[in-house]
């Protein structure tokens, strides 16, 4: 098996790089990362787009203001090989990041 990380970098959202996908059979995309909320009681939400598709990682923020990690996201991809866009990105306006904040996107295969 295959481990790479694509993305591993601090905040702030978007970050996007492009890779050559690894293979034509299914492909494991592992994220994890952390956010914020300005405002108690709020969803936060970050997305990971590759080429068309998006997935989403959510963490409800009881607290405003605390940097909360969000839970590691599993996601299946039958790719083929070539160039794809990855993008993690906030979900929407309430979710919001800054350098204290630290992403990772893995390929398994």
């Amino acid at each position: 098996m295959m481990f790479p990380v694509i993305i591993d970098q601090a905040g702030p959202l978007p970050i996007k790089t492009t890779v050559k996908w690894p293979s034509s059979n299914t492909v494991v995309v592992a994220v994890s990362g952390s956010a914020y909320a300005q405002k108690p009681g709020t969803m936060l939400t970050v997305k990971l787009s590759i080429n068309d598709t998006t997935e989403t990682i959510q963490v409800y923020a009881n607290q405003a203001s605390t940097h909360m990690a969000l839970p590691a996201g599993f996601f299946a991809r039958n790719g083929e090989y070539g160039q794809f866009d990855v993008t993690l990105s906030a979900g929407d306006g309430n979710t919001f990041t800054d350098q204290n904040d630290h992403f990772q996107v893995a390929l398994i295969y």
